[in-house]
């Protein structure tokens, strides 16, 4: 996530979101505190002086990567021949975009949205422990 911390004035320090951060310095042998107040701001990755209106977009990035594989081909010496190919790839990432850099994207990916398909949602692992699985219970006899 774009963020950074923006330092506010000391009257702001009760406001919701606002975060102290006490650095010791030493001056002459003593330890004084300085206390400088802040909060973490969202902004856009093109350009970092917007912070209003941005959205986290999530994005598939085909990329070609190298991968090996055996060739069904066995080495003098009787072990699988192994080959290195070009195979396509999507890498999942996230961008953080203003309102200008979300209508970028949108447009240079207008001409490939409108021929697409739906596809499914990726599946996600579920943690944790499974689920009990209820006694069955059966009806008793009268």
């Amino acid at each position: 996530m774009a963020v950074r911390f923006v330092q506010v004035a000391e009257t702001e320090k009760d406001e919701e979101g606002v975060q102290e951060t006490v650095t010791p310095v030493v001056v002459n042998g003593q330890t004084v505190e300085t206390r400088i107040y802040g909060r973490t701001v969202l902004h856009c990755d093109l350009d970092t002086d917007i912070t209003e209106d941005v959205h986290s977009v999530e994005i598939l990035v085909p990329t070609w990567v190298e991968e090996e594989y055996e060739t069904g081909e066995t080495n003098e010496d009787g072990s699988n021949a192994i080959g290195v190919r070009s195979t396509l790839k999507s890498e999942r990432r996230t961008v953080d975009l203003g309102p200008d850099g979300l209508k970028a994207l949108q447009k240079a990916l207008q001409p490939f949205a409108a021929v697409s398909r739906p596809a499914e949602e990726p599946t996600s692992k579920k943690r944790g422990r499974p689920a009990k699985k209820a006694a069955a219970t059966s009806p008793s006899a009268s």
